[in-house]
């Protein structure tokens, strides 16, 4: 990832920098009988691999859930809940993830009479594979006080029989929250512990950096204990809501290269999926929708004055081309010497994209989360012509934006090869498609250059941090689709090696 030299064969590593990087023979000279020596045997050495957009406790907690991917029809997926009902107390909740009625043979999603068959005694909420959309059983709606009554919130979705007008158990987007709310909060050690083993998951998927969007303030003492006691097994870069910003205060480590409180997360609309993100023109299949603001451009100014006041980034959520447009006037008029990151900035057109190549400011994507909005919420339909710009990644890195990437994690898959490999696959205006180099680029140098880290990390280069990522091929060498399936065989973080697989 470094322009000036994009392969090499061979790195030196003193202490826990790069000390040189050129062929063999130039290493060599590195080596004396202390020196350990890693003979990789020509596997693919990267920059460790950075996710800039991950939410490290929720994925703990849905570590804690049953996994339902394995289930190819309805009745797998009963089998799945029967076997967790054995082990769970009766009325205690049964939580899982990663269906999907596209695998089931029968093609369609569970009903709660196909969940209540499975677990008639325990409430069970079952989250689908990608998307906000979650199916429940009976005794999950009586938990929740949900009837065919119930209003449904703005943004949401509840699934009914068209003859009956009954509940089918399926609720969708906003609507999932009418469920959620009954789920008792796990133990503080319990989610402790899903925390530690949710950073080693990260970890061995070669990730040695994260952007840690917390969520809630539950989250900070968990951050602060796990520096404390050494479990942080990667860089971590906390982003926390604007009104977290004094509490987060408490996080400062001395070596902000290990644990830093970089940026504020700053919401300026909804989402394409539930039809908030905010446009300058209704949605194409609702005449009268044109999304949502959640703050106005006065209200959007004071929370970036406010993040800037703190040192730290304002990291804006902006999807809808309103939105995108809104932050660019409160940036044009915000001097700073913080970076500006614009999260998700979806819905683009020439105008905007000319206004964000004049600002430095980055743009960061989650690869999966563009691909469901053609595959599950059909945004051709939903944005008509305005889809040939959705995420146009290509476009901007040509036009010399820097684009980084994310998973969003536990929404989406952790894995960043199966990041790069959406990237490159992606199938929605496949001119937008990007190499495996550039697809490498969004999860090393740009997400390094995202949060101002560029100096340190990010690329193979003398001076820099000696985190590295060993694959076992090259993504660039091996057909598109097995990308995704390619091994981490070695992640190296401040000069060590710290797994092995």
């Amino acid at each position: 990832m470094n322009p000036k030299q994009p392969t090499a064969q061979a790195i030196a590593i003193i202490k826990n920098k790069i000390a040189k990087v050129g062929t063999n023979r130039e290493i060599k000279r590195f080596i004396d009988e202390k020196t350990v020596v890693l003979n990789f045997e020509g596997k693919t050495v990267l920059p460790g691999l950075i996710d800039t957009h991950i939410h490290i406790a929720d994925y703990g907690r849905c570590l804690m859930w049953l996994d339902l991917t394995p289930a190819k029809s309805i009745a797998d997926l009963q089998e799945l809940i029967k076997e967790k009902v054995k082990e769970t107390l009766p009325g205690k909740w049964v939580i899982g993830q990663g269906w999907s009625e596209t695998r089931f043979k029968e093609a369609r999603m569970p009903t709660t009479e196909d969940l209540d068959a499975a677990a008639p005694d325990n409430p069970v909420i079952l989250y689908r594979e990608a998307a906000m959309l979650c199916a429940v059983n009976t005794k999950a709606l009586q938990a929740a006080g949900v009837t065919d009554q119930t209003a449904v919130p703005q943004g949401g979705v509840i699934d009914k029989d068209p003859q009956t007008g009954k509940l089918t158990g399926v609720f969708r987007d906003t609507a999932t929250t009418l469920i959620w709310q009954a789920v008792p909060e796990p133990t503080e050690g319990d989610l402790l512990n899903a925390t530690v083993f949710a950073c080693q998951k990260i970890l061995h998927a070669g990730i040695t950096s994260v952007v840690w969007l917390v969520i809630s303030e539950s989250e900070l003492p968990i951050i602060k204990k796990l520096h404390a006691w050494g479990q942080l097994p990667f860089r971590v870069n906390v982003v926390v809501p604007e009104a977290l910003l004094e509490k987060a205060a408490e996080l400062k480590s001395g070596d902000e290269t290990v644990l830093r409180v970089g940026g504020a997360f700053i919401v300026a609309d909804g989402y394409l999926d539930s039809k908030e993100a905010a446009l300058q023109k209704p949605y194409s299949d609702a005449p009268a929708n044109c999304g949502k603001m959640l703050l106005t451009e006065s209200e959007l100014a004071a929370s970036v004055k406010r993040s800037l006041s703190f040192g730290v980034q304002p990291v804006i959520h902006a999807m809808g081309d309103k939105a995108i447009d809104t932050t660019l006037k409160v940036i044009e008029q915000t001097p700073s010497k913080v970076r500006f990151r614009i999260e998700q900035a979806a819905v683009l057109n020439r105008a905007l994209i000319e206004r964000l190549k004049k600002q430095d400011i980055t743009v960061s994507i989650q690869p999966k989360v563009i691909s469901t909005e053609f595959t599950v919420w059909s945004a051709d339909q939903r944005l008509g012509d305005r889809a040939k710009c959705l995420h146009p990644l290509k476009t901007l890195m040509d036009e010399g934006i820097v684009v980084a990437a994310g998973s969003d994690c536990p929404m989406e898959p952790l894995s960043p090869l199966l990041g790069i490999q959406e990237l490159v696959q992606r199938e929605s205006y496949p001119q937008q498609r990007l190499s495996a180099d550039e697809a490498i680029r969004l999860y090393t140098l740009n997400a390094a250059y995202c949060s101002g880290e560029e100096g340190i990390k990010g690329s193979i280069e003398e001076g820099k941090l000696a985190d590295l990522t060993v694959l076992a091929e090259d993504p660039s060498s091996v057909t598109p689709s097995r990308i995704r399936d390619i091994v981490v065989d070695f992640v190296i973080l401040n000069g060590r090696v710290v797994v092995i697989t």
